[in-house]
């Protein structure tokens, strides 16, 4: 296959731009990685800053071309935030023949009927996703299709997000480089990130996804291969760097370096006497930082996390019905034993997800980090749909061609581009932070 997809996740902390393909296994084969900082200028997945954001989506977008050789005039990109909304909404049509069977159609005109009757002041849809059908009087329909009856009736879960949010977002895209276009509109991000570390046995046995990224924790829930809860908390890694920052004293930038080379999810497996120097501010005398304290803090609000998930999870009703429990992704689950404290908590099966289901060949080993399940996913999502059912669909419709980056010429003659507009391993009992933004090696006193 030559069909080239770009998937692009404007995180807290990074963009992330992933070019990928289909091989001949119908595996997921990475062709180029790009990536570049966006902290400060984007906050719990929202755009602050459009120049800035848009010069590090250029920045990203000039890698993935060098790496992958290809020309990016298109990409599927995803959409997070505080304020995004999933409500329940239910359309309703009348056939014009009775005694026939329900066509695909009929199925495209609810879901069109659905998105005029949605009103959400200064939203926009983001995702009409259909739960069950009703024909007739004959409910709980998975499949519409092919049965007859007068009244064709669904229950839709509306996914939407402020309208200013969104708009702001397509605008950093578009201005990262000239004719630039987002295929088929914005992706919630863990529904992007689904595709790219559930499994089919997970979603239709029951599952929860849970996405903890840098400004917030994304909730989806699966059963029998249906979306049937989503949810935003507004807690994240940016909240465990805050605790830190405010319950060590020190900068933000060293919380965020202490959680990453020393944070742990569970303090008993921290020795009393580990502690960390870093440095002072303006030449002031270092600070020793005990590793088990920040581990305390760590493990205190990943406990609060994870209990609020738990309510989550019993308001959706499907609590009873998570023989798949719960799996872990997003920048903010590599914290060693993050796993088994959400399984203390949750009282739950627990693992990590990875984005390698069905994944092939990649430029890098980096892109199996939990950090990429986003940016996987809306590449995975170029190529099959957020429900299945739509697949069948696609069959009995015309569907317009997938984009597909052309590749650039072997030997170019300088060809014209595109203007833009616009674990770790402890060697002793005291650690030191180098001055600057990194922790250096251990030093034993």
């Amino acid at each position: 296959m030559s069909d080239i997809i770009v998937g692009l996740d404007i995180g807290s902390k990074q963009v992330s731009i992933v070019a990928g393909r289909l091989d001949n296994q119908g595996k997921l084969e990475i062709l180029g990685l790009g990536k570049a900082d966006t902290t400060g200028i984007v906050s719990k997945g929202v755009v602050l800053n459009v120049n800035r954001t848009t010069d590090a989506i250029k920045d990203a977008i000039a890698q993935v071309e060098n790496q992958a050789n290809i020309d990016v005039r298109g990409v599927i990109a995803s959409v997070a935030g505080p304020d995004i909304n999933s409500s329940k909404h239910r359309a309703a049509i009348i056939r014009n023949s009775p005694g026939e069977e329900v066509t695909v159609t009929d199925v495209d005109q609810i879901v069109v009927d659905a998105k005029r009757s949605f009103i959400s002041q200064g939203n926009s849809i983001i995702h009409t996703l259909p739960q069950e059908y009703i024909v007739d009087s004959s409910t709980g329909i998975y499949e519409p299709v092919g049965i007859s009856g007068l009244k064709l009736q669904c229950d839709f879960q509306i996914v939407t997000s402020p309208t200013s949010a969104m708009e702001k977002t397509k605008r950093c895209i578009e201005r990262a480089k000239e004719k630039m276009e987002i295929e088929g509109g914005l992706v919630f991000s863990p529904l992007a990130a689904s595709l790219a570390v559930l499994s089919e046995e997970e979603k239709n046995s029951g599952v929860a996804l849970i996405d903890i990224g840098s400004g917030t924790t994304e909730i989806v829930i699966f059963y029998k291969k249906v979306i049937r809860h989503i949810a935003v908390l507004p807690y994240a890694g940016d909240t465990i760097t805050n605790d830190i920052e405010l319950g060590c004293n020190i900068s933000n930038n060293q919380a965020e370096q202490l959680k990453i080379k020393f944070g742990s999810a569970e303090s008993k497996e921290v020795p009393l006497e580990e502690v960390v120097k870093i440095p002072g501010i303006n030449g002031r005398r270092p600070d020793l930082i005990s590793v088990k304290n920040l581990s305390i803090i760590i493990e205190e609000r990943l406990k609060e996390i994870a209990a609020m998930i738990v309510a989550e999870i019993s308001k959706s009703g499907y609590g009873n019905r998570l023989p798949g429990g719960i799996v872990l992704t997003g920048g903010s689950v590599q914290t060693p034993y993050i796993a088994e404290l959400f399984e203390r908590v949750t009282q739950r099966y627990v693992r990590i997800g990875y984005p390698n289901e069905n994944l092939g060949k990649t430029v890098s080993e980096e892109i199996k980090s939990p950090s990429y399940a986003t940016a996987v996913g809306l590449v995975w999502n170029g190529f099959k749909s957020m429900d299945e059912r739509e697949e069948g669909y696609k069959i009995l419709r015309v569907d317009a061609p997938k984009y597909q980056a052309p590749k650039k010429e072997a030997n170019p003659q300088k060809p014209e581009k595109s203007t833009s507009k616009s674990a770790f391993n402890i060697f002793g009992t005291i650690k030191k932070m180098v001055l600057g933004d990194d922790l250096g090696d251990s030093d034993k006193y």
